[in-house]
């Protein structure tokens, strides 16, 4: 292997655990929008957590952790889906996968 390539591997392992950190951070403030109290929760808000659960999982794909891509992509369905959807276990999903619970 060459200097280059694994100066590429350095950047790019450091670039998965940054991707890791922010999707940890993006999942807190899923679990945080989705758990005020029964009746609290603007409609705005469902739309941030629709927003951060699809960025999360595209980056969550780019880096290779497929559980929190799909736990993500999951929790934005149902919510898309209407009230209906058991979103607390979709959030449960999500919290295990990126190790938030």
């Amino acid at each position: 292997m060459t200097a280059a390539e694994d100066g590429l591997d350095e950047v790019m392992v450091a670039l998965a655990q940054r991707a890791h950190a922010r999707n940890r951070d993006r999942a807190r403030r899923v679990a945080e929008l989705l758990t005020a109290p029964a009746g609290t929760i603007e409609p705005a808000a469902y739309e941030e957590v629709a927003r951060l659960c699809h960025t999360m999982a595209g980056s969550a794909a780019t880096f290779g952790e497929e559980h929190l891509a799909a736990a993500s992509a999951r929790l934005e369905a149902v919510l898309r889906e209407g009230p209906d959807g058991d979103v607390p276990a979709a959030l449960d999903a999500l919290r295990a996968a990126a190790g938030t619970d």
